[in-house]
């Protein structure tokens, strides 16, 4: 994880963030389904990383509370990806879309898979599961959705009314 960022910077990202909305906007509604690999696509297209995305070493991450978590490698994470989508993708299918969601949102941050944009990569895993479950949210609220600590049961627990709220 980087230090802060300058306007300009942040400015860049969020306009690498918007093409990815686009992405899925477009691809969740076509034969495309949401893989390990679409997974770490995203994740370039909002890092422009030239090389491998999925974190493979340990590292420690600052979390909004100002607690710092260290994250170690206990499997592979495009395995575990592929597990996280297909839980998701299977309550989802169960008519547990919200639920699904806020699954897959709280996973894919928790289990800081990649190198870099762990929260936003999230936000577009979740975007695009609601879009095939033909759910509308702005993409920009979900990612600006206060989350806290997803290791605290009530941050977890009020993650999928939030995400709930959001529906267009």
């Amino acid at each position: 994880m980087s230090g802060p960022k300058n306007p300009l910077q942040k400015q860049l990202d969020h306009g690498k963030f918007l093409r990815a909305v686009q992405y899925v906007s477009q691809a969740s509604r076509g034969l495309k389904k949401l893989t390990s690999s679409e997974l770490a696509q995203l994740n370039q297209m909002i890092t422009e990383a030239q090389d491998d995305v999925w974190r493979l070493t340990p590292t420690e991450v600052q979390i909004p509370s100002g607690k710092k978590i260290q994250f170690n490698v206990a499997s592979n994470p495009i395995v575990r990806a592929r597990d996280i989508i297909g839980d998701a993708s299977q309550m989802a299918g169960n008519q547990e879309i919200f639920e699904a969601a806020s699954y897959i949102y709280s996973k894919l941050v928790l289990e800081h898979l990649f190198n870099d944009a762990n929260r936003r990569t999230a936000v577009l895993a979740t975007l695009w599961l609601l879009h095939e479950s033909g759910v509308e949210v702005d993409a920009e609220k979900l990612h600006h959705i206060p989350i806290g600590d997803l290791r605290d049961p009530s941050n977890l627990a009020s993650l999928a009314e939030r995400i709930r709220a959001l529906k267009i």
